[in-house]
């Protein structure tokens, strides 16, 4: 039988083929097919070769032709019928393996070649069954019950093709491995076909597939078979072409090529495969646009690097050009490449390599990632942190590398990617995890312990590290070849100082300073060259001489102090002061990371938060200083939504909440190791009042609610409590500041669990109420807020009636103690937050405090305008009093001015007996006229406690009326429902809760402010006069509280806020003092929200508030309006430009605070968009308006929230009418800036704009606008918004037409101008010359 194996393949790839020359058995039934079967199985076991005979070929190819009829056991025993006659044949061939016998060994060919092309063709012919049966199983189910039990019966009897790759791969691996194809085959040809078509071609089709792929034995069996038929049968080209084409088309199959090419390296000594397609890879060029190539390059790079980095290795220096390719995945590629062969040379051993040849390999290597921090796109950039925060676990720690990479880091911490910054922050913190400077003494990075160490070691050097003789020699030498003679001495003097000299911190500074001495030395130097006369030949000797014995002085010195010295220590000192110097470099510069990432903490990236977080709790668990700043600021992100996150690897990371929490568990709370109970809750003690030591108000406030949440969920022990009580009634002398934290802590714990401070009151009164507290006001103050805390802190639903909090009766020694405190002399400022906190309490727990306070009130005014010779009596008690010293606090001067003159507005008479408030009697033998003078500090205290009082008033009013709801409400539940029709009644006649309101609403308007016995009808009109006299009443302080309590009475009633508004707004215009008008900005805020109609007709004199000179004045204002705007308390009417105005504010904090207000403001519909317009015209023409920067870069802000399609239309027709109006090229140049911050990706936005051509064409002469409208139009073009381009065109062509024409216009009105200025001078002229010769005619004509 004739058999060739290229024609057989030629036909069976043929489609049109129809194989009429060997029998079909697709018709046949399974009896015939099953004893047909069986002949050619016997025959094939009984001689192998039994194959090449015409009907068993013939035979076995109708079987395979018909595959798809056959059952999957005939297609079992077909395929196990062919594998093991295939293997008799490859084992019968083997045994004529006679080196010298060819004949013998080239007779199996045929038969070979008939199983290895059958074995192909059943691959193929089950590999199309196998994806026929999925697309089977995926497509639409069939009708009808018949197709349903035909699909079931044949789902049952499915031949499982994947269970029988695995023997297939181990016939042709046996096959290869086994055969000598170079002794059957002559030809190179020949063998190809056999060998490329009936083994590659199968395992090609193999690893197409990715469900066979991710299988380790069909997998391994595919690499096998390739690296068999590359290494020994010449289809190294072929495979690397296969390599490249299944990287190029198919990405799946990235890293298992990678794994292919180390196969070919380790197990078959065959690299050169992998070298080839590395040097093809670096010869390939990647477009930016491209991303599917590149990225499985990427892949298959770093796989290949990862497991077999020595290969990669070899050719790195041609897989450089990468990193300048236009694909950032590529160089995404290289760079992380570069990492992995970092790894590689610093974990392995060095081999052949000389160790300077690696440490030279690893430096370049590294230079080539530093550079990458420059790189254009952010995601290499980011990649580069990544890959240099792996090198950072690696043993070898390159100190002078690390140092340079932190600073680069710390560079890019600053970088505008969010990726990139998160990168570096964890750059940092791996930094500090491994770093190499806890050898010698722990690892913690407290520099002044470090500067320490290091001043030490530098006093034990100084007098060992003497100049050496060989240097001072060749010093020498220089000088006197340079003829700077002169400064020999100086040189040496200098060498030997800078050895003394401490190490400059900074690598930089180091080089600006030596190169400032160099250019001032070189200046001297020459001027010293000039003025100096030249020495004769016998004075240079002497000269010489003289040096000559210096240095045998300097060697004699030195080697009698290095005598008493091993050579061994003196290296090692000095290796320890390098070490101790790059220590203290590498601390400032984590110093300068911690400032910028403390930033990083308010940012609104959360994993970006995330990271700024750990980054803290490192370094303050390494004792770096700085650290504190950021611990303390990440305390404001309890107010965060706790909002789980993903990370880029996808895994759920945990919310800033929740990470904060964690981070001041660990680092306050946790256990240390090695301590005993006792001791850990001393150190948990210690801890959280460290926390409160010099915190601001809004640090403690924040403070407080971390706490609660750690006290609810039971992270603070009950043991801690107790110390914390311990320290604050101690009677030994401690600091004030930890009684002060003890409190502030145990009343913040107490806020969630209110009987920490409910079963300790009798101490609160002991030592924060009593002498203790009077010496410490402050201490006081903290006393009385925790003492608040008995009442519960349960939250007020809205609309609910229910009151939970505690009241205690009027008659407790609590109030007592408090009004105590609030009455005793003091001229310390702090008396004020006391006495507010004091009132807060009593407002907080008492069942009757107006009563309380009316008494308190009473006695601050007959302390106040008590008469003289009372007030000398009394001196004798106030002096018995013992002064207050506070070392913490800044103490107020003393209140020793006098009151000016009593004016006429204070009430005269005495009140009735029954009412609260008495005016002192007049003295006997006082005239009414003279002027009654007092202490300016004390009638502050009465102003500012009468002014808290009425704010108190008004919440416990509001609290009587719930009460008296909820009684009513009690009432009518215990008698049960009302009666029919009670309902509608109450809607026409009113219900009883409506007359409760209207009772306590008008005891809140006229009875507290206005009523016949109201106590603080007096203080009012007090309050109003002070502050409107400035000139008479000039204590700052009577003035500042004045102000606040006629604030605070304003908010009380709206007749009082309508008579004295304008008095308030008056003063907030006039006075200098910055904190009076801080406080006037937040009442008017106040204001605003209780008596809003009132406010709205003066809403514009509120932000004049916007310009203030003080920065606190401005950023309060700008506060109060964010509040009311954006809550709807005030309407907005045209003043946004004001606020604008504030977005590129000199002050951070005022800048970042308007970008929050109009991004919280772009949340409401159209509020923006409406206003547009105003806040245009208030930042390009107003009263005031910016410099065009800043109008560019605030408009570029505000137009970000300008996205929908609709508002873009309407803006641009809006915008082109104001051309109209505008007259200055400035406005014009702005309204064209506007326009081209739109996105035109609508044909209605364009079409509007054409149209409006008219508008501004006579605008397109100056310069700026027409760019303006260029970049509109190309704009347009890239969005492709309109069908006809030639509209686009059209427009191109008038914008241009109408620019020309109107530079004619304008060169033709300048020199019209011109003709007219010459014109006037030339008439000039000729008036002057007719004067003169009018002068000079002779009188003697008779004209």
């Amino acid at each position: 039988m004739e058999f060739n194996l290229l024609e057989e393949l030629t036909q069976l790839s043929d489609p049109t083929n129809d194989y009429s020359n060997f029998p079909d058995l697709e018709s046949s039934d399974q009896q015939e097919i099953n004893q047909l079967l069986n002949q050619v199985v016997d025959a094939v076991s009984n001689d192998s070769s039994a194959i090449t005979e015409q009907d068993t070929f013939d035979t076995f190819r109708g079987l395979i032709k018909s595959a798809d009829a056959h059952s999957s056991s005939t297609l079992s025993k077909l395929l196990d019928s062919l594998i093991s006659g295939f293997q008799a044949e490859i084992e019968a061939t083997s045994r004529e393996n006679n080196p010298t016998d060819h004949t013998a060994y080239r007779s199996h060919r045929k038969a070979l070649e008939m199983y290895a092309f059958l074995l192909q063709w059943f691959v193929t012919a089950a590999e199309k069954l196998a994806g026929a049966g999925k697309d089977a199983a995926v497509g639409p189910t069939a009708k009808g019950k018949q197709k349903k039990a035909a699909g079931k019966k044949g789902k049952k009897d499915e031949f499982d093709f994947l269970e029988v790759i695995p023997d297939i791969l181990a016939v042709m691996t046996k096959a290869l491995r086994t055969l000598r194809t170079e002794r059957i085959w002559q030809t190179t040809a020949e063998r190809d076909t056999f060998v490329a078509n009936c083994f590659m071609k199968p395992t090609t089709l193999f690893s197409e597939s990715e469900q066979y792929m991710k299988l380790p034995d069909i997998k391994l069996g595919v690499f096998r078979v390739i690296c068999l038929a590359a290494k020994n049968h010449g289809q190294a080209l072929n495979t690397q072409m296969t390599v490249m084409q299944n990287l190029q088309y198919t990405e799946h199959l990235s890293e298992p090529m990678a794994e292919l090419c180390t196969i070919l390296a380790k197990e078959f000594d065959y690299s050169q495969l992998g070298e080839e397609v590395l040097r093809e890879i670096a010869d390939k060029q990647f477009s930016a646009q491209d991303t599917k190539g590149p990225r499985s390059f990427s892949k298959f790079l770093i796989k290949l690097a990862d497991i077999s980095p020595r290969v990669v290795l070899k050719q790195i220096v041609v897989l450089q050009r990468h990193l300048d390719s236009e694909s950032y995945p590529m160089r995404n590629a290289i760079i992380e490449v570069i990492g992995l062969l970092i790894r590689e040379l610093s974990i392995a051993p060095a081999g052949d390599q000389e160790p300077e040849v690696i440490k030279r390999q690893l430096e370049g290597f590294f230079e080539l990632l530093f550079d990458r921090f420059l790189d254009l796109n952010s995601y290499v950039r980011a990649k580069v942190a990544a890959v240099l925060k792996q090198t950072c676990d690696l043993p070898t720690k390159f100190p002078k590398l690390r140092t340079k990479l932190t600073e680069l880091t710390i560079r890019s911490l600053s970088d505008k990617s969010s990726q990139v910054r998160k990168n570096c922050i964890s750059l940092v913190t791996k930094l500090i995890l491994t770093h190499p400077y806890g050898r010698m003494h722990g690892g913690e990075l407290g520099m002044e312990e470090w500067r320490v160490r290091y001043d030490e070691l530098v006093k034990e050097l100084a007098p060992l590290d003497l100049v050496s003789v060989e240097e001072a020699e060749a010093l020498a030498r220089a000088r006197e070849l340079m003829g700077d003679e002169d400064e020999e001495g100086e040189g040496l003097e200098k060498v030997a100082e800078e050895e003394e000299e401490d190490v400059k911190p900074v690598v930089e500074k180091e080089g600006e300073e030596k190169e400032e001495e160099e250019e001032e030395d070189g200046a001297g130097s020459e001027t010293d060259e000039e003025s100096r006369p030249k020495l004769s030949k016998k004075d240079r000797e002497k000269k010489k001489a003289r040096r000559s014995e210096g240095m045998d002085l300097a060697s004699a010195d030195r080697d009698k102090i290095l005598a008493s010295v091993d050579q061994d220590t003196l290296t090692r000192l000095r290796l320890t002061k390098k070490y101790y110097a790059d220590a203290i470099v590498f601390i400032e510069q984590l110093d300068r990371a911690s400032e910028v990432i403390s930033d990083l903490v308010a940012s609104t990236v959360k994993s970006e938060v995330l990271e700024a977080m750990e980054f803290f709790r490192v370094a303050h668990q390494y004792k770096l200083e700085s650290a504190e700043i950021g611990v303390k600021k990440m305390l404001h992100l309890i107010w965060a939504k706790d909002d789980a996150v993903t990370g880029e690897d996808g895994k759920e990371l945990k919310g800033v909440r929740s990470k904060l929490i964690d981070v001041y568990t660990q680092l306050y709370i946790e256990e240390v190791p090695d301590l005993s109970d006792a001791d850990q809750v001393k150190r948990v003690a210690k801890n959280v009042i460290e926390l409160t030591r010099e915190a601001t108000l809004a640090e403690l406030i924040s403070l407080e609610a971390l706490l609660g949440v750690m006290m609810s969920k039971g992270v603070i022990q009950d043991e801690v409590i107790a110390k914390l009580w311990q320290v604050y009634s101690t009677t030994k002398d401690i600091p004030r500041f930890q009684r002060r934290g003890a409190i502030i802590i145990l009343g913040m714990f107490a806020a969630p669990k209110p009987e920490v401070v409910a079963d300790q009151v009798e101490t609160l009164l002991k030592i924060g109420l009593g002498p203790h507290g009077k010496a410490d006001l402050v201490l006081c103050k903290y006393t009385c807020v925790a003492l608040s805390r008995v009442a519960g802190s349960v939250k007020k639903v809205k609309g609910s009636l229910e009151d939970m909090s505690v009241r205690l009766p009027m008659d407790s020694p609590v109030f007592t103690r408090l009004q105590d405190m609030i009455l005793h002399p003091s001229t310390n400022k702090e008396w004020f937050s006391m006495a507010e906190q004091a009132i807060n309490t009593i407002y907080t727990l008492g069942d009757q405090p107006d009563a309380l306070c009316s008494s308190i009130l009473r006695q601050m005014s007959n302390r106040v305008f008590a008469p003289a010779d009372a007030d000398d009596e009394n001196g004798s008690d106030d002096e018995a009093v013992p002064a207050e010293v506070d070392n913490d606090d800044t103490a107020t001067p003393s209140a020793s001015s006098l009151m000016p003159p009593m004016t006429p507005g204070l009430p005269p008479q005495t009140p009735s007996r029954n009412a609260p408030w008495t005016m002192p009697p007049q003295t006997p033998g006082r005239a009414p006229h003279i002027p009654v003078f007092g202490n300016a500090f004390d009638l502050s205290q009465l102003i500012f406690v009468a002014g808290h009082c009425a704010i108190k008033q008004l919440v416990h009013l509001e609290l009587v009326e719930r009460d008296i709801k909820r009684r009513k409400a009690e009432e009518d539940a215990k008698t049960g429902s009302k009666k029919k029709g009670q309902d509608e009644l109450d809607q026409v006649a009113g219900s009883v809760e409506d007359e409760i309101g209207d009772m306590i609403g008008v005891a809140k308007e006229k009875e507290l402010l206005y009523g016949e016995d109201s106590l603080l009808s007096v203080f009012g009109p007090m309050a109003a006069t002070i502050v409107s006299q400035p000139k008479l009443y000039r204590n700052s302080m009577l003035k500042t509280a004045a102000t606040l309590a006629l604030s605070k009475f304003m908010c009380v009633s709206a007749r009082f806020c309508e008579e004295h508004l304008m008095l308030l707004f008056r003063i907030f215009e006039t006075t200098t003092e910055d904190a009076v008008r801080s406080n006037i900005v937040i009442a008017l805020g106040d204001i605003a929200v209780c008596f809003s109609t009132i406010m709205d007709e003066n809403s514009d004199r509120l932000y004049a508030g916007l310009h203030d000179k003080n920065i606190t004045v401005k950023k309060n204002t700008l506060m109060v309006l964010t509040h009311l705007i954006l809550n709807g308390m005030i309407k907005v009417k045209g003043q946004l430009g004001e606020m604008a105005k504030c977005l590129e504010d000199e002050d951070k904090r005022i800048s970042d605070l308007a970008h929050l207000f109009f991004t919280e403001l772009s949340t409401k519909e159209k509020a923006i968009y409406n206003n547009l317009p105003d806040i245009i015209s208030h930042l390009s023409s107003g009263t005031a308006p910016v410099d065009e920067e800043t109008f560019a870069k605030s408009m570029k802000f505000i137009f970000t929230f300008i996205d929908k399609k609709r508002e873009a239309e309407a803006i641009v027709e809006k915008l082109c009418q104001r051309f109209q109006m505008a007259t200055e090229p400035r406005q014009w140049r702005d309204i064209a800036f506007c326009l081209s911050l739109l996105p035109f990706n609508s044909e209605i936005a364009v079409k509007k704009l054409v149209e409006a051509l008219p508008l501004y064409q006579d605008k397109l002469h100056e310069e700026t606008v027409f760019k303006r409208f260029q970049e509109i139009l190309n704009k347009a073009k890239n969005n492709k918004v309109t069908k006809d381009e030639s509209v686009l065109k059209e427009f191109e062509d008038a914008l241009e037409e109408h620019r020309q024409k109107g530079a004619e216009d304008q060169d033709m009105q300048r020199k019209m101008a011109k003709s007219k200025k010459k014109g006037a001078k030339a008439s000039k002229v000729r008036v002057r010359q007719s004067k003169r010769r009018q002068q000079s005619t002779p009188p003697s004509s008779p004209e």
